[in-house]
C-alpha cells in the first residue's frame, strides 16, 4: 500500500495539493484499530481525489469550449451574434457561458464582438473604398446610423473621419 501511495503521489501531484495530509494517513497502513477503518480512510481520500480530477476536467473542457466561441465568433462576427447563439454553438449554459468568457477574455460578450466588429471596421475603411453603409453591414451592423453611434462611442470619431484621417496619415 505503501508503494501504492507513493506511485499516486507521483502521478498526481498537481491534483494532491489539498489532500497531502489526507494521503500520508493512507500510507500509515497500521494507524488504525481495524482494516474497515482504514479502508474508510482510503475511499475518502480516493473519492476526494477523484472530485478533484473530475473538477480540474470540467474546467480543461470549458476552456476548450470557449476557444471554440472564440474561434466561432471570430468566422462569424458579421452575423446576427448574440450570447445565446454562440453558447448554444458550443453547448454551454448561457450563465456558465458568460461567467467562463469573460475569465477567458477579460470581457463580456458584447464588448467582445463589438471589439472585432470595430476592428474589421477600421480595417476596411482604410485598405477598402467600401461605403460606410456597405462596411456597417459587412461588420453585422444592418442599421448605418446604429454602426455610426458605436464607431465614435469606441473610436472617438466618426467612420467618414476615420477614414480622412488615416488617408491624411498616409500621405
Amino acid at each position: 500500500m505503501k508503494d501504492f501511495f507513493t506511485e499516486v503521489e507521483k502521478t498526481y501531484q498537481n491534483a494532491l495539493e489539498t489532500e497531502g495530509e489526507l494521503l500520508l494517513e493512507c500510507k500509515e497502513i497500521w494507524s488504525e484499530n481495524c482494516i474497515d477503518s482504514y479502508e474508510d480512510k482510503v475511499m475518502e481520500f480516493v473519492l476526494q481525489l477523484h472530485e478533484k480530477i473530475n473538477s480540474s476536467y470540467d474546467q480543461n473542457k470549458n476552456v476548450q469550449k470557449i476557444k471554440m466561441a472564440v474561434d466561432y465568433i471570430e468566422e462569424n462576427y458579421a452575423k446576427d451574434l448574440n450570447m445565446a447563439v454562440v453558447s448554444n454553438y458550443i453547448s454551454m449554459n448561457y450563465s456558465l457561458f458568460s461567467y467562463s468568457f469573460k475569465q477567458y477574455t477579460g470581457s463580456n460578450f458584447v464588448n467582445y464582438l463589438k471589439e472585432i466588429r470595430m476592428r474589421e471596421a477600421k480595417k476596411l475603411l482604410t485598405e477598402t473604398d467600401m461605403k460606410i453603409i456597405e462596411i456597417s453591414q459587412a461588420v453585422g451592423y444592418d442599421n448605418e446610423k446604429h454602426f455610426m453611434k458605436i464607431f465614435k462611442a469606441t473610436c472617438g470619431v466618426s467612420p467618414t473621419e476615420y477614414r480622412h484621417n488615416a488617408y491624411l496619415s498616409k500621405s
